[in-house]
Parts: structure tokens; C-alpha cells; sequence
């Protein structure tokens, strides 16, 4: 049981590693910003539909068995998104722990496929 599948198959990756900021805005309009420290990285993973559920059942039911509650340890491997390492070859896999905060509802349609309600949401811990 694993999210790596997730990762593997994923539609669209997107990774945010932005640091929390507070703002404020005085009365004539100038905004103020305060680094409030470095926020876990969130990591939002659109899976594809239309795969196959008798391909799914096993990984959908591993997945759902670590639920959003368990920790488990993913990798961004180089060969899946090379422009993540900006196509240098040179860098390793990073991996990260993560716990996943939103995991979609899935839907069996045309008999044999899966649909996603949306994406599933990482945060590393």
C-alpha cells in the first residue's frame, strides 16, 4: 500500500513551496509583508480519468487503507518529470513524506473506468 502509484500516473503535478507571508494594507493603501516562516510543501496531483478500475482496485483500495491519516514516502523521479529537474540528469529522485490531506471520491462509470471528483492533495510532514 502506497500513494506512488498517484505520483506515477499523475495527469498534472503542480508543487508549492512558498513560504507564509502575513500582509496588511494601510489606510492610504500601501500593503506591508512579514515572512511568517517556511510552509510544509503541498504537492496537488490531478489524476487522469478513464482508467481502468480492474487495473485501480488494488492500488485505489491500498491508497484508501492509508486514508489521511498515515504517513508514506513518495518520489519525483527523474524520468517521469525531467522538468522538474530542469532536464539535468545529474540531480537524484527526491522523495518526500507526506500525509494526504484531501484524497478525491472516486466514480466507476462505462462499466470499467474510474473518474476523480479532484485532485489529491500531499503535504509533506
Amino acid at each position: 500500500m502506497s500513494f506512488q502509484w498517484i505520483i506515477d500516473k499523475a495527469e498534472t503535478l503542480s508543487i508549492n513551496r512558498l513560504d507564509v507571508v502575513a500582509q496588511t494594507q494601510t489606510r492610504d493603501g500601501q500593503i506591508y509583508a512579514v515572512p511568517r516562516g517556511t510552509a510544509p510543501t503541498v504537492i496537488t496531483v490531478k489524476f487522469p480519468d478513464g482508467l481502468a478500475w480492474s487495473d485501480l482496485k488494488d492500488d485505489i483500495e491500498g491508497a484508501e487503507t492509508l486514508g489521511r491519516w498515515q504517513q508514506d514516502t513518495i518520489y519525483i523521479r527523474y524520468s517521469d518529470y525531467p522538468w522538474f529537474y530542469n532536464y539535468d540528469n545529474t540531480n537524484i529522485d527526491e522523495d518526500y513524506t507526506v500525509i494526504c490531506r484531501e484524497f478525491p471520491q472516486w466514480t466507476i462509470f462505462a462499466q470499467n473506468r474510474v473518474s476523480w471528483s479532484g485532485p489529491f492533495v500531499f503535504v509533506q510532514t
